[in-house]
C-alpha cells in the first residue's frame, strides 16, 4: 500500500494571468523540487522526468493585497508520490500537464550534471586532522 500527501503551494507573482487561469480544480498537474532560484540539480532530467505526478484538488485566491512576489493564488494537489523536495517550506515547480513539455536550458540548471561527485561525494568532503 502506497501513502498519498496533498501539498499546498503558493504560486509565485509575475507570470500572465493567462496562465494563472490554467490551474483549475480537478486538472492533472507535475510538481517537483527545486532551489529558491527556480533551478534544479537534475541536470538534462526535467520536472517531466523527476515531478511528482497528481491532480489539483482546489484553487483559491484571498481577497485583497497579496504579499510582494506572490500571486496570492493557492492550489491543493495530491500526488502518491512523496519526496524530500515537496516538503512543508521547499520551493517547487509546478505546471499544469497541458503545458507543453519542454527541456529546461542549461542556465536553469544548479550545474551541468557531468560531475558525479556533486551527487555521490567521495570521502576527500571529510577533513584530515
Amino acid at each position: 500500500k502506497f501513502g498519498r500527501a496533498t501539498v499546498t503551494a503558493t504560486l509565485f507573482g509575475g507570470m500572465d494571468e493567462s496562465l494563472y487561469a490554467d490551474f483549475k480544480q480537478g486538472v492533472s498537474a507535475m510538481m517537483n523540487g527545486v532551489e529558491n532560484t527556480l533551478k534544479h540539480a537534475g541536470g538534462n532530467y526535467g520536472p517531466a522526468h523527476m515531478a511528482s505526478r497528481g491532480s489539483i484538488l482546489d484553487v483559491t485566491k484571498p481577497d485583497g493585497e497579496s504579499r510582494l512576489g506572490s500571486s496570492g493564488i493557492q492550489i491543493r494537489f495530491e500526488t502518491d508520490l512523496i519526496i524530500e523536495g515537496i516538503r512543508p517550506g521547499r520551493v517547487v515547480r509546478v505546471r499544469p500537464s497541458n503545458w507543453p513539455h519542454v527541456n529546461l536550458p542549461r542556465e536553469e540548471f544548479i550545474s551541468d550534471g557531468s560531475n558525479p561527485e556533486d551527487r555521490f561525494p567521495t570521502p576527500a568532503i571529510f577533513p584530515k586532522y
